[in-house]
């Protein structure tokens, strides 16, 4: 628009015609370009190469087991599940009609009922290891437990022992959390392939077979989506596939009694037991170095109510920690007898954690930051809040924005669109205005410039506003590279544009320079893609796992691709504008406002559509928003990392939890 009436004013016919073909040759050139680039990238969509009929090989297999063990093994230190010995846990076993006729569990048919009770103590580490292992059994196993029985901490244990145990021909064990699929969306196959990309950041063909799934959380999915998950399960999976469900007891039964007749093929069911006075006890007295303390309580407890009370591993463990620090007030183990009955002991040890988690007076963290018990018990409370809300039990971050009121969401569409525009419109406008040297052009610029920015940018922004917040971060790192071979091998078929495009230009308007812009325009945007995988998940091998590194992975992606797309569309645009210019007022003064003029818009676009297409960008306003009403922390990463390590939150992969989803209840 801008240059149409800049030729009209000077009543140059030729001039507008040699614009209205130099940029036809753009358009076309962009066309072409975009067409290729999208090709490209469905082909690295389909993941890379070097797998067949949906076989991976054994390196990928390999890659997949290495990258449970990095998510997982910094958990297990973590939660303090080994400190400094496990707590011995023990199964009984349930046969049918619960469980499948033996003679389907069994491998060898035989219809004889097997007693697999056992305990998972300092004298049998292995135990659940044995069980699933069993060359009796097709190693399907069922385990069941009331909450806070210890099902996850056995799971976790398990997948990491048998990781150890595994060999490059064994199948990978992955740690799958069912509350995360919805069977009226994805079958199960799906669900597992996304589950493995998004978890462990693998991508590569895998079939089911090669996997041993530790399906975790059966309770935890809506009623009608566990009874569709069981059937799922069942009709998906053979009987001679290895894996483990895990289930709060109850929650199960409920799920079989709805589906008559339905157990879960060939599987062993095992359910996780009470732990007997004398064994928290003396867990007790070894792990909070106060044994008198705890002896005398377990003495004094005649009605069994501590007892009672302690009867499994989450009860124990909050024992322990809330009870470590004899320098603490209220802080005896005696005092719990004084409470009248076992839910009531229970809920106290809830309402204790926070308390114990954060010392009065304040300590810092180990990065620097210093909060107080208030505000913690605050922030948490909040989080729980919108977690409850939004029935889940994962806390991520990217998700943060869905927290927003809804209007406050769709808000930041138009109010994006309008600050960007005004910024480009300013950035274009002001230096045309400049080059035309008075104050009419300057003025006619300005307007012009901002309109059209605006105008382009706040009906972009209600799009950004519908669609905002519904990214998920990339697992896979950026990794940045160069190799002249990896360059030619990988855009060969881009090259091939470079002639083509620019023997178009010539043919259409005569002009030897067609073939410069062409080089220039595919040369840009090859170089900004290749330079490094920031604009190709598929291509990097490094996976994030923790909620933190997501978080600097996404961030540096962002910005990685603003700058690559900001640079090429700032001198795509500033050449073009350049030439354009230049057939008015001499090349070389048109080149350099035209390359001055792309490089401020085209950085300013980059960076902002960088800022709203990965998941960091609506993090940031969520962020703001529930700052500003000091709902929670600005530096809120840093406050759950540490909530993490005081042990109130849990870690799953790359989102946090609370310890417990009775205590994210509890807090609301």
């Amino acid at each position: 628009m801008v240059l149409y009436l800049l030729a009209r004013s000077l009543h140059d016919n030729d001039v507008l015609e040699g614009l209205d073909k130099v940029f036809s040759i753009i358009g076309g050139m962009s066309g072409l370009l975009g067409l290729a680039l999208t090709v490209r990238a469905v082909r690295s969509a389909d993941g890379p190469a070097g797998t067949r009929d949906g076989q991976a090989d054994s390196s990928g297999l390999d890659g997949l087991a290495t990258a449970v063990e990095q998510v997982w093994r910094p958990e297990l230190h973590r939660r303090r599940l080994a400190n400094p010995h496990p707590l011995p846990v023990a199964w009984t076993t349930i046969g049918p009609p619960i469980a499948d006729h033996w003679s389907n569990i069994r491998s060898d048919g035989d219809p004889t009922p097997l007693n697999l009770d056992d305990c998972l103590d300092l004298r049998s580490p292995d135990a659940l290891h044995q069980v699933l292992t069993d060359e009796r059994l097709r190693g399907r196993v069922i385990l069941l437990g009331e909450p806070g029985a210890g099902k996850t901490t056995l799971l976790l244990r398990e997948a990491l022992r048998l990781l150890r145990a595994r060999t490059p021909e064994d199948r990978v064990p992955v740690l799958l959390r069912l509350p995360t699929w919805n069977p009226d969306e994805q079958t199960l196959e799906q669900w597992i392939t996304t589950q493995l990309a998004t978890e462990y950041g693998h991508r590569s063909p895998i079939t089911t077979s090669q996997l041993l799934p530790l399906l975790d959380g059966l309770d935890e999915m809506p009623a009608p989506r566990r009874a569709r998950a069981v059937q799922a399960i069942n009709n998906t999976f053979d009987p001679d596939q290895p894996l483990v469900l895990t289930s709060r007891t109850t929650e199960y039964l409920d799920t079989l009694t709805g589906l008559p007749g339905t157990t879960m093929a060939a599987a062993a069911v095992l359910e996780l037991t009470t732990i007997a006075a004398d064994v928290a006890c003396a867990y007790l007295q070894r792990t909070t170095n106060r044994p008198g303390d705890w002896e005398a309580a377990f003495d004094r407890d005649t009605d069994g109510r501590l007892a009672s009370a302690l009867n499994a591993p989450l009860w124990v463990d909050l024992a322990r920690l809330t009870h470590t620090d004899p320098h603490q007030p209220d802080n005896q183990p005696g005092r719990l007898l004084d409470l009248p009955d076992t839910v009531t002991i229970r809920t106290h040890l809830l309402d204790r954690l926070i308390p114990a988690a954060y010392p009065d007076p304040p300590e810092p963290d180990p990065t620097g930051h210093t909060w107080h018990r208030a505000d913690a018990d605050r922030y948490l409370r909040n989080l729980a809040h919108h977690m409850h809300r939004r029935n889940t039990h994962d806390l991520a971050w990217w998700e943060l924005v869905h927290t927003l009121p809804r209007p406050i969401r769709l808000a930041f569409g138009p109010a994006f669109g309008l600050t960007l525009g005004s910024a480009i419109g300013l950035a274009f406008g002001l230096p045309l205005g400049v080059a035309l040297g008075h104050r009419l052009g300057l003025l006619l610029g300005l307007i012009l410039g901002l309109t059209s920015g605006i105008a382009f940018l706040a009906e972009g922004g209600f799009t950004f506003g519908l669609a905002f917040g519904n990214m998920t971060p990339s697992r896979r790192q950026i990794i940045w590279r160069w190799s002249s071979r990896s360059f030619l091998r990988r855009n060969g078929s881009g090259l091939v544009a470079i002639p083509v495009v620019g023997l178009v230009g010539w043919l259409v308007v005569g002009l030897s320079g067609a073939f410069v812009a062409a080089l220039v325009l595919v040369l840009i945007v090859l170089l900004a893609h290749e330079a490094s995988t920031s604009l190709n998940g598929g291509d990097a091998e490094i996976t994030a796992s923790d909620p933190l590194t997501l978080l600097r992975n996404d961030r540096r992606r962002a910005l990685a691709n603003g700058l690559a797309y900001g640079l090429a569309c700032g001198l795509t645009f500033g050449i073009a504008f350049g030439i354009a210019v230049g057939l008015l007022v001499g090349l070389t003064l048109g080149l350099t406002v035209g390359l001055m003029l792309g490089l401020t818009v085209g950085l300013t676009f980059g960076l902002s559509v960088g800022f709203v297409t990965a998941s960091w960008g609506p993090f940031q306003y969520a962020r703001l928003w529930w700052c500003m009403r000091k709902d929670l922390p600005w530096p809120l990463m840093a406050f759950l990392a540490d909530a993490h390590r005081r042990g109130v939150l849990r870690q799953a992969g790359g989102v946090y939890q609370f310890r417990h989803s009775l205590l994210r209840d509890r807090l609301i």
